[in-house]
């Protein structure tokens, strides 16, 4: 029973990285949210990019090259926030999410890219060729899957070993933390002081254990309901705390569930 959940868990959890379950999904048929109006196709996404109020994107789309679009734009366009597309913000889905996941597109950066290609087509004159360019990330999320699902069963990524569970986060954090951090947290009067870690510590968890782009972990972490790399690197802190003060119950507990 374990092993068949915990496949489930992978399959499902190629969707999870991407729209988080606490995605408010209440308004995703509504044109207009926070008083911005969402486009409902791509058609009304390139007219929406023809008006004023995005006209800074037409000098830069006129003069870089397309096949540099997704790395110039990698860190997000105005549309990208205000049409309810940024995928880690928990923010609302919208119904130009749904349009894409419709035509077979999940990730929302890839949604982004789509939009600024097509306009960069349309203002450059160049054939669109709409199915073509979905085709394309169709193709791209295929092997991000693939590549992922490979992640999830891998003990060691890009030279750091990944724990398997909460006991082995403790251990491993006791190997690499310096001396002086070491005592510095240890030393935290109570487990509310681990809040202070979250951007430093809490972020090279997150990054380098595979918690937003996948691994062994974060398997472990969404098999215990735990659905956000925030709230998994929280968890984990707070725990190695207790642990550090003979404090087991809770951290035993919480690696018990599902078991």
């Amino acid at each position: 029973m374990k092993q068949i959940l915990i496949i489930f868990l992978v399959l499902i959890s190629i969707d999870l990285r991407a729209q988080w379950n606490r995605i408010d999904t209440s308004h995703i048929r509504d044109s207009i949210i926070e008083g911005v109006y969402i486009p409902k196709n791509i058609d009304e996404c390139i007219e929406a990019l023809s008006k004023s109020k995005y006209d800074y994107l037409t000098p830069v789309l006129l003069i870089i090259p397309e096949d540099s679009i997704d790395n110039h734009y990698e860190s997000g366009v105005y549309f990208y926030y205000r049409w309810c597309l940024d995928e880690q913000s928990r923010l609302t889905k919208s119904r130009l999410t749904k349009y894409f996941n419709d035509l077979g597109i999940k990730n929302t950066k890839n949604m982004q890219n789509i939009i600024l290609h097509t306009y960069y087509r349309k203002i450059h004159n160049i054939p669109i060729r709409f199915n073509d360019v979905i085709a394309k990330y169709k193709d791209i999320e295929l092997r991000e899957e693939l590549k992922y699902k490979k992640r999830l069963q891998l003990d060691t990524i890009d030279g750091v070993y990944i724990p398997k569970d909460i006991k082995e986060c403790f251990l491993e954090l006791n190997k690499i933390l310096p001396k002086e951090e070491f005592e510095k947290f240890k030393g935290l009067k109570d487990i509310s002081g681990t809040i202070d870690y979250h951007e430093f510590l809490g972020t090279w968890i997150r990054n380098n254990w595979g918690l937003w782009a996948g691994s062994r972990l974060q398997v472990y972490m969404l098999d215990r309901l735990i659905d956000h790399p925030d709230d998994m690197s929280s968890i984990i802190l707070e725990s190695y705390w207790e642990w550090l003060h003979g404090i087991n119950e809770n951290w035993e507990k919480f690696d018990k569930k599902n078991q």
